[in-house]
């Protein structure tokens, strides 16, 4: 690397990653509820955003880890029962009917602990779903679904790479979560 070339960086975010069977379960579900509509988010690469992060150098990202070592977060059940749609960004997704409370706080600690790495949180409130499909027109109206349950034991810092055959996402490091 030359003195006058930018840092290398990564494009991260903290998420919840559930197991395949669970990916392939609201995979089997998207193919149900949208048939040929949109472009349906692969099942390997469902996952439930708790932070993105954006562009990190290695000292950042060295940060950021440092930050979710310190967290101290409950393990929860989600339980995701709906289908929803964004029509401005064309996005469907699935949610949960009530947002527990210790992802909630999971999620309150990493924003107020990501601070010292120059993060800015979000100012919107967190909501929390799993983008199914992506540039889905028109209007789709809101489904309920038989609930899916997750126990969530675990969050994970992920790479997301993109190729011209779309993202692709990476688990880099994973942190429990207690009783």
């Amino acid at each position: 690397m030359s003195l006058n070339s930018p840092p290398e960086t990564q494009r991260l975010f903290f998420a919840l990653w559930p197991e395949q069977a669970f990916q392939e379960s609201l995979a089997q579900i998207a193919r149900q509820v949208l048939g040929k509509q949109g472009k349906r988010v692969r099942p390997e690469n469902l996952h439930l955003t708790l932070v993105f992060l954006g562009s990190m150098t290695a000292q950042q990202r060295a940060c950021v880890e440092a930050v979710a070592d310190t967290i101290v977060g409950r393990s929860f059940t989600l339980q995701l029962e709906k289908i929803e749609h964004w029509s401005r960004p064309r996005v469907v997704w699935c949610a949960t009917e009530e947002t527990p409370e210790p992802l909630i706080e999971l999620v309150q600690q990493l924003n107020q602990g990501l601070t010292v790495c120059g993060h800015q949180p979000e100012t919107r409130p967190y909501r929390a779903h799993m983008t199914l499909a992506r540039k889905v027109a028109g209007h789709f109206p809101a489904t309920r679904v038989a609930p899916l349950v997750w126990q969530v034991d675990h969050f994970c810092l992920v790479q997301s790479v993109t190729y011209p055959s779309g993202a692709q996402y990476q688990v880099l490091r994973t942190w429990p979560l207690g009783m």
